[in-house]
């Protein structure tokens, strides 16, 4: 049996394990909180409203439905960014577990995004309430959904695997990844438009790997469209390249995570 029939042998003889990994990371996340889960819905939109309160009253900055603007855009940022931070230091924080049950390596990792990608799911649905009191014209596009947050998982996945396991190699890689997506941040529209931009910054923004994600997201929530061709083709190249060289990664490196676990 080949290497790739290996895996997807073991991916399905264990897959309950990935389910319990979630749980156990969620139970760990959420006890001993008053609200539990709904710090999910709280956190985001709370961060939103902080910032579309900054920006509008105090910047004056000057967009339609910005409150609308900004969550449709942060909720996407934090769940991405949250997923990187968690997944790079996963298997570390996770060695013990590995020891014991020696549960496939990838499942350590990718149980940080898929716990990160329920809270958005969580947090739209929620959210969904001000969308639609926004426009109702929401309601006609919620049904492509699927398609950004299918997109927008296997893209951060992607990235979870090559950073987990280079961590496991390099600390520094947490040091990195903070500044980065510091950056990262500020250089993407989450709280701003680039038409408002000129020319040579706007041309410049499609280095942004993360821009058409965002506007896949904005086309259902604040633009009321069908997603714009560019978009989505580059968010399904990216997607898969970034899972298929992220695993590749991963694989290479798998024999040393062991030896350092």
């Amino acid at each position: 049996m080949d290497n790739k029939s290996w895996r997807i042998k073991e991916f399905l003889e264990k897959r309950a394990l990935l389910k319990s990994l979630v749980i156990k990371n969620l139970r760990n996340r959420y006890s001993n909180t008053l609200i539990g889960f709904l710090w999910a819905v709280v956190t985001p939109l709370l961060i939103s409203l902080v910032i579309s309160f900054v920006f509008t009253y105090i910047m004056q900055v000057r967009i339609d439905n910005f409150v609308i603007y900004v969550i449709s855009g942060m909720l996407p940022w934090i769940c991405f960014s949250s997923s990187l931070q968690e997944s790079s230091t996963s298997l570390i924080e996770n060695a013990g577990l590995w020891r014991q049950f020696r549960v496939p390596l990838e499942f350590i990792p990718a149980s940080y995004v898929i716990i990160n990608f329920l809270n958005l799911i969580i947090g739209l649905t929620v959210a969904l309430a001000f969308f639609i009191k926004s426009s109702p014209k929401v309601a006609l596009y919620i049904f492509l959904l699927p398609i950004p947050l299918i997109l927008h998982f296997i893209f951060t996945l992607g990235i979870s695997f090559v950073l987990s396991s280079l961590y496991v190699r390099s600390k520094d890689i947490t040091y990195f990844l903070n500044i980065l997506l510091i950056f990262w941040l500020w250089s993407s529209p989450v709280f701003y438009v680039l038409d408002r931009f000129p020319l040579h910054v706007q041309r410049l923004s499609n280095l942004n790997i993360m821009i058409p994600f965002l506007n896949l997201y904005r086309s259902i929530f604040y633009k009321h469209v069908f997603f714009d061709f560019r978009d989505l083709f580059l968010a399904s190249c990216l997607s898969l390249v970034s899972f298929i060289l992220g695993y590749r990664v991963f694989i290479n490196n798998e024999h040393l995570v062991k030896k350092t676990l």
